[in-house]
């Protein structure tokens, strides 16, 4: 059986990607103050912030900051940028902070030393004229505070996109009724806007996405609400889904032991390649299951031998690959690859999550203050672990396949989604 034929959606692919009349609005509010946008995933949230980087650029100001949370996705920004030929600071908020302030990723768990960061920001002589912040849910409270204390007052240009759908490394608070981005400083009435139209999926991957998640965020009471109603801004954006995405090809669950993953995911690739060569695949792997590393060392091996290139960072470090050029397949955790996309995913290790959750608790009971674990329930981190999986089968914009080797309850919530009834709206 094959897995991936890219013939079967060649003609769906997306086109040159061109700005909607709201992301238009979005990209075109004034360039002083603060603005955001939250949307849900797929609906063109991060290309509305590179448009508007172009357009700063045009009105002259000259020091910008273009940030986002993980290395890929920094490296797709910075390459869209390039081949727009604009040169701007584009970084990680990691690598940033570390070149510029001396903070390391190890003190995020430290609020102590995140508050000390604000008052190294308030010391430094740094200073931009705008600063714009992609995946800003997966910022700190304190990190938003530095970024402050870093802008010019004149200009006071701060723009941001996020969605809470897909937070996985904390902010459960931000999720939660009553909260304002006001609490932290930040003024953005009059200059929000909502995305709820997702171009990036076909709607057969979205429908399963979406009802899978959905559970989880009722459990760990996080609201929804549909745009037209103007929810507020601690509610989550349900998204629409866009029916000439679809290529009638359906979302797939199989189930194959670990010991033979690598050799059949390396067969599939390549036949998936075959097909249609001007693709790109991501194999997505849980990221905390043990077996993953090795199973990524293994795969990478079947890849090469089959004359396969593909990009599978070991280390952290290594994850400043190139995300844009075609063909491209890469193997790395879905975390890594939170913001990128792909014509067709892999997802390997949905059986992992419900000990990734135990394992959470554990390990944030001694790694986290008491102030953070007491604002932090089961729910949430439940939560947290079951959004790096909807993040992941976003990722996928018309094959998404779902590999497991033990049937456990989250493999039994995936199988049910996907013959569940559908239930978004259409935005077309």
């Amino acid at each position: 059986m094959q897995w991936i034929d890219f013939q079967q959606t060649r003609e769906r692919r997306l086109g040159q990607a061109q700005l909607d009349e709201e992301q238009n609005r979005a990209k075109n509010f004034g360039i002083v103050g603060h603005a955001l946008v939250r949307g849900v995933a797929g609906a063109g949230k991060s290309l509305v912030l590179r448009n508007r980087v172009e357009q700063i650029v045009e009105q002259k100001l000259s020091s910008v900051l273009v940030l986002s949370y993980n290395r890929f996705m920094r490296g797709w920004l910075q390459a869209k940028l390039y081949e727009k030929q604009i040169s701007v600071e584009c970084d990680t908020f990691h690598a940033w902070v570390w070149r510029h302030l001396g903070y390391s990723y190890e003190y995020d768990k430290d609020i102590e030393k995140r508050q000390n960061l604000i008052d190294l920001a308030e010391q430094s002589k740094l200073k931009y004229e705008a600063i714009l912040v992609d995946e800003a849910q997966d910022f700190y409270d304190e990190w938003f505070q530095v970024l402050l204390k870093v802008l010019d007052q004149t200009t006071n240009s701060l723009f941001f996109v996020y969605d809470n759908t897909q937070s996985v490394y904390g902010q459960a608070h931000r999720r939660k009724s009553g909260w304002s981005w006001r609490n932290l400083g930040i003024d953005v009435v009059g200059r929000s806007q909502i995305f709820d139209l997702n171009y990036r999926n076909a709607p057969e991957i979205l429908e399963v996405a979406w009802k899978f998640i959905y559970p989880a965020l009722e459990k760990a009471g996080m609201k929804v609400d549909r745009k037209e109603n103007s929810p507020s801004i601690d509610k989550l954006i349900e998204p629409k889904k866009k029916p000439s995405r679809s290529s009638g090809v359906q979302p797939l669950l199989l189930q194959l032991p670990y010991a033979e993953m690598a050799m059949e995911i390396a067969k599939q690739v390549k036949l998936a390649l075959d097909s249609y060569a001007d693709s790109s695949i991501g194999i997505l792997l849980h990221p905390t299951e043990p077996k993953m590393k090795v199973l990524k060392t293994a795969l990478s091996q079947e890849l090469r031998r089959l004359g396969v290139p593909h990009h599978a960072p070991m280390q952290s470090g290594e994850r400043f690959g190139n995300v844009v050029d075609r063909p491209l397949v890469v193997v790395d955790s879905w975390n890594a690859l939170k913001g990128v996309e792909f014509d067709a995913v892999v997802i390997v290790g949905i059986d992992a999550i419900s000990e990734q959750t135990e394992q959470t608790e554990q390990t944030e009971q001694t790694e986290q203050t008491e102030q953070t674990e007491k604002s932090k329930s089961g729910d949430d981190q439940d939560f947290e672990a079951k959004a790096g999986l909807y993040t992941a089968m976003t990722r996928a914009r018309d094959h998404l396949v779902m590999l497991y080797e033990t049937k456990t309850p989250v493999v039994e919530q995936v199988e049910m989604t996907i013959r569940a009834p559908n239930q978004l709206m259409s935005g077309e």
